[in-house]
């Protein structure tokens, strides 16, 4: 097996201003609902407010610590990948859980899916919110691992082709050890 770089996929800041711009502006708006429940003296609409503002500032500053902090979306190497593309987070997914990489477009997005060998072994090692939130938005026959490559410059059949060659080296390397 000849040796192959790790590869890493960042997100891209350009990409990011459309959330940050929609960050503000969900901020400003529940800030406007909020006065609008102190002056009704609205506790629900108080109450609601505040959770939302709380977690929008959440979401903006974890999206301003990646901007600042960049972490790679997806990561190649010879022992797998690394995705985190999608929300929720799959994480590490090894080549020899992979049965086959390919790309399918549904509704105008092409994106890359990956079929496991076996979905209960990824499922057991995602925390049950993970999981039943994956399994919620997985269409019955359809595959759990959808990478999303939209907020990077990253061409999908490049990033498609360098997924096969991995795991094509994966599977050459594994069939030279089992000689």
């Amino acid at each position: 097996m000849y040796y192959m770089e790790e590869v890493n996929i960042y997100r891209k800041g350009k990409k990011m201003i459309g959330t940050f711009i929609m960050s503000l502006y969900t901020m400003f708006l529940e800030i406007v609902f909020l006065g609008v429940g102190f002056y009704d003296k609205n506790i629900w609409l108080i109450s609601f407010m505040i959770v939302a503002l709380i977690i929008t500032i959440a979401i903006f500053s974890v999206h301003v610590y990646h901007l600042i902090v960049p972490r790679p979306v997806l990561t190649l190497n010879e022992d797998g990948l690394i995705d985190c593309t999608t929300f929720p987070v799959i994480g590490r997914i090894l080549w020899e859980e992979v049965e086959e990489i390919y790309s399918a477009k549904i509704l105008k997005k092409t994106s890359i899916y990956i079929k496991l060998k076996d979905n209960e072994k990824l499922y057991g090692r995602l925390s049950w919110l993970k999981r039943t939130f994956i399994k919620a938005n997985t269409p019955k026959k359809a595959d759990p691992v959808v990478i999303n490559l939209s907020k990077t410059d990253e061409n999908i059949d490049e990033v498609l082709d360098i997924l096969k060659a991995y795991f094509t080296n994966y599977k050459i390397f594994t069939k030279g050890r089992e000689n």
